[in-house]
């Protein structure tokens, strides 16, 4: 649905992305993973045609994303940046009818408002909203769009255990229906739990591509974060659970 080939992005005089391949298909949920600085934002910021590539080309179901006018690109991909600022008054429903923009119908924000549990907060101002609950309602109006691949940049960063599990339980079900998503996680639990194929990033640069099992190795993600990391199996899936090596309290005196 979406490819990624030899991806360059440089910001600032700094590649920020380097020579990345990647390709996401429909029904399939891909985790971008790396520590900071690795380049995952900006990476989904050009699979979205947000900023300008140095290198390389992405095709978004058989066609550069040059190729299309505004309006197509909006019926096709939907972006959830990490900030989102609402400078007007709008409510809840207001905030989550502007993802049907691209389109001449209100369809879909009901579904939407109900699958983020925001419709009892339809009639609220946004700016009124706590940091989760906006966050939320900006998932609301992406999943309103009714693209078939979502972008999502930290869609869980400002969430309570049990909204993290909403939303990305939310992104497996678009997958289901046949969408492409491509989530930044910096929980690797999460990642681990809900996604079908892990990128691991570092320094701009793609370090592996797999399945949770192969992405998701003590050695691998000890290097690559610079931290002692362990890895062991869920006792109930078998998915991997990633857990940082903590040091004693009385190793700290």
């Amino acid at each position: 649905m979406i490819t990624a080939s030899g991806v360059r992005v440089s910001l600032g005089g700094r590649p920020v992305v380097d020579g990345v391949t990647v390709s996401v298909a429909r029904g399939e949920v891909v985790a971008l993973i790396g520590p900071n600085g690795a380049g995952k934002s900006t990476l989904l910021a050009a699979l979205c045609g947000d900023v300008p590539l140095s290198d390389g080309s992405v095709m978004l179901d058989g066609r550069v994303l040059s190729d299309y006018r505004p309006i197509e690109l909006a019926r096709l991909r939907s972006m959830l940046p990490q900030q989102n600022t609402v400078t007007f008054p709008f409510t809840v429903r207001q905030v989550v009818e502007m993802g049907r923009a691209p389109w001449s119908t209100m369809d879909g924000v009901d579904e939407a408002l109900d699958a983020t549990e925001m419709t009892a907060f339809a009639d609220r101002p946004f700016r009124a909203l706590s940091g989760g609950e906006q966050a939320r309602a900006s998932l609301a109006r992406v999943l309103a769009q009714g693209a078939p691949v979502l972008l999502l940049d930290e869609p869980t960063a400002a969430l309570d255990l049990r909204h993290q599990e909403l939303v990305l339980r939310t992104a497996r079900t678009r997958a289901a229906r046949g969408d492409a998503v491509v989530v930044v996680l910096h929980d690797l639990g999460l990642a681990a739990a809900h996604a079908d194929r892990i990128v691991l990033m570092a320094s701009g640069r793609v370090r592996a591509d797999g399945t949770p099992a192969e992405v998701l190795t003590e050695a691998l993600l000890t290097e690559v974060y610079r931290h002692d990391i362990e890895v062991m199996p869920h006792p109930r899936t078998g998915r991997p659970l990633v857990l940082p090596v903590t040091v004693p309290s009385e190793d700290l005196t």
